[in-house]
């Protein structure tokens, strides 16, 4: 396909800016990889670290040239591609480098992968033009973003192939690939708005605007809602009359609960009850207390067992029982008898709750008497759900859900909770000023952790997804490699070209035809093995064979030597050995393959449900192993494998947990070992409210203090 002239004219002066600009800040990149190698061998933490530094920056300094002639000629074949003809494909980032007995150059590949989705998505709008307006001048044929001339995954993919020169560590080259970062990939944007600017004047769609469109949730929205009458308009209810509703129900309850255990004697002539002061005063003394002997690092560090969560769950109902005595339970009104019981019963769910850590717990369970002098003094404090006290306890209990690590409590996020829940509990006033800067805190906290968590994670995942693939597409080639040549007797020559080149090639062509078994390319690869196996068994001589070879070597070059280029030495010497019939002593090419009976596994009907449930689960999903012992930790689930069953897990600190078959993940449910939170990011405050008020209803309600 042919586009008009100026255009082509247009394109290639263009091409021609973009090769120079980019070899030029390639060779920048080489230039300044000698003194930030030094720089990083210097402070090395280890004298072979350091080696690794001195070595790439040796091997760099022999091939520059080499790799800066191999940039400028692979960048200027890359770019001359376009126009692109129809079903034409953009290869996939590192497919054609990836040594199949070498993972870790998968893993190098995602790097770049990743350094090109980056730079796609800073410059998404730029590219997003381009790539309309080059569809036009291409005929209309679609033109993606990965396709537009120097994309970022055309860029990375021509880095690749230059770097593959290079023998060096992975720490070494993380070095060259932010270099590149720097240099390379950022001199892209002004390239391409170059490019859409020259195509602008040309009268290319020159009004094209980048619009982002609206999720197709809030599309039609107004339409699906139903048609209120004029004269009673409805509306939902705002989350504070939410609030204030299950409140005044709660505050029923309660008094109805209190009524039903006794009756409270009327006031003695003369004796007024309690100011909301007087009751605040009280619980001030215990908070006093709470902050003169508050628990000392030592014994805050020391592991928590359920034993101690019942002690501070009595702790919490001697403290409420201190503030009523303290004013006189007949002095205390209905409204602040309900607030005092309220806050127990909220911290009691928060002690009945599975999802936090018992540390935690007995942590946060210092707030309790805090916590009643603000529903005490704030009205709002249970109705308004932004009260900032309330944000605090949700955030801090989500936090400590996923970042309390048990194990070690001096890691993860609980020394910052331990001096928080300090500075609360010292307070005189515990005001929403306050409140508002722990969340402050706490957020950057998170974020901070979160940053560094996703980050780890996101390697670890990618790294076990090409592991995984990389297991299918060689079992993938091992079953074909059978099915063509098993218990068959071949030449020796013939069972090394099959163990050392074959089965490496067909496993490189499932990871590039994505495991697809029905594709041309995968048959004609099977058609391939087929011939050469009758080539190897033929007993014909002379010119007839060497016809033969002729004919398969080419195939066997354009096929097999296209995806294994470092393998073209044994390509050759098995071609040489074609020529010769094979000789009387043949040796077993494949052992034959055994026939597997699939596994089976009998299931009751719970145990199915349950793994039904499993996979379906979102993947931030965290679950908790060996619960119940001393060396219980968590673990998020990270990616799910439905081809195999396997569950991946990683810790809060970013490294792998544990790859776990579906079977193994259920029986340990089933045993109690393993339990995993669904709400574990729902609001506790909602959460356990809803629970309180349907405790109450049912006359369940547990009972916070002596009658």
């Amino acid at each position: 396909m042919t586009i008009d002239y100026k255009f082509r004219y247009l394109l290639d002066d263009w091409q021609k800016e973009a090769v120079e600009v980019l070899n030029d800040r390639f060779r920048q990149l080489l230039r300044a990889s000698d003194d930030v190698l030094m720089d990083f061998a210097e402070k090395a933490e280890s004298g072979q670290i350091q080696n690794h530094f001195f070595d790439a920056q040796r091997e760099i300094w022999l091939k520059m040239e080499d790799m800066s002639l191999d940039f400028h000629d692979l960048l200027t074949k890359k770019l001359s591609r376009f126009p692109l003809h129809e079903n034409s494909q953009v290869p996939k980032l590192g497919t054609e480098t990836l040594s199949l007995v070498n993972i870790d150059l998968y893993e190098r590949n995602l790097a770049l992968h990743t350094l090109a989705e980056r730079a796609e998505q800073n410059n998404q709008q730029e590219l997003y033009l381009l790539a309309q307006r080059l569809s036009v001048i291409n005929n209309g044929q679609p033109v993606t973003i990965e396709q537009i001339p120097a994309s970022p995954h055309q860029t990375c993919e021509v880095f690749a192939r230059c770097v593959n020169r290079l023998t060096i560590e992975k720490d070494a080259l993380l070095v060259l690939y932010t270099l590149f970062d720097k240099y390379v990939l950022s001199a892209l944007p002004e390239l391409h708005e170059k490019l859409n600017q020259s195509l602008v004047k040309a009268g290319i769609l020159p009004t094209l605007k980048y619009k982002v469109k609206n999720a197709p949730a809030h599309e039609g929205a107004h339409e699906r809602q139903p048609k209120r009458p004029s004269s009673e308009p409805e509306r939902p209810q705002t989350p504070e009359e939410l609030g204030e509703e299950t409140m005044r129900r709660i505050h029923e309850l309660l008094q109805a609960n209190r009524h039903r255990r006794k009756k409270k004697a009327p006031l003695p002539p003369g004796v007024l009850p309690a100011t909301s002061q007087e009751v605040i005063q009280a619980a001030n003394s215990i908070t006093l207390q709470q902050a003169t002997s508050f628990p000392d690092e030592e014994t805050l560090y020391q592991p928590v067992d359920p034993e101690t969560i019942h002690h501070v769950q009595e702790e919490m109902a001697s403290q409420r029982e201190t503030i009523k005595q303290k004013v006189g339970n007949n002095r205390l009104l209905d409204e602040q008898e309900d607030i005092i019981d309220l806050v127990g019963l909220l911290f009691e769910q928060m002690l009945d709750d599975e999802s936090i850590p018992n540390a935690a717990k007995a942590l946060l369970g210092h707030l309790h008497t805090p916590y009643i002098k603000i529903g005490l003094s704030d009205r709002d404090f249970f109705s308004n759900p932004e009260h900032p006290a309330r944000v605090f306890l949700d955030k801090a209990i989500a936090a400590s859900a996923i970042w309390v690590d048990e194990i070690d409590l001096k890691e993860g996020i609980y020394p910052f909770l331990k001096d928080t829940v300090f500075n609360i509990v010292r307070l005189r006033k515990q005001g929403r000023e306050d409140f508002e800067g722990y969340i402050q805190a706490l957020e950057a906290e998170v974020s901070m952790r979160e940053q560094k968590f996703q980050a780890l994670e996101k390697h670890n995942v990618e790294a076990e997804i090409g592991k995984e693939h990389l297991l299918q597409a060689k079992e993938a080639a091992r079953r074909a490699t059978a099915q063509t040549f098993a218990g068959k007797m071949v030449p020796a020559y013939c069972k090394h070209f099959i163990d050392e080149v074959w089965v490496d090639y067909l496993t490189l062509l499932q990871l590039r035809e994505d495991g697809e078994a029905e594709s041309e390319t995968w048959q004609e690869a099977l058609a391939l093995g087929e011939r050469i196996l009758a080539l190897c068994l033929s007993n014909e001589k002379g010119l007839g064979r060497a016809a033969q070879v002729e004919t398969i070597s080419a195939q066997i070059r354009d096929q097999v030597g296209t995806l294994l280029p470092h393998q073209e030495r044994k390509l050759e010497e098995f071609i040489e050995a074609l020529y010769s019939p094979p000789s009387r002593e043949a040796v077993l090419a494949c052992p034959p393959e055994e026939e597997k009976k699939p596994e089976e596994r009998h299931i009751d009907q719970e145990t199915f449900e349950l793994y039904t449930t499993l996979r379906k689960l979102p993947m931030d999903t965290w679950f908790e192993f060996n619960t119940g012992t001393e060396n219980s930790y968590r673990a998020k689930l990270s990616w799910y494998n439905p081809m195999t069953d396997h569950f991946l897990f990683v810790t809060p600190r970013g490294k792998k947990s544990l790859l776990v078959d579906i079977g193994k993940l259920a029986s340990g449910i089933q045993t109690g070992s393993v339990v995993y939170f669904p709400d574990i990011k729902v609001s506790f405050w909602n959460k356990a409210m809803r629970k309180i008020r349907s405790l109450l209803e049912r006359n369940e309600a547990p009972v916070t203090g002596p009658a």
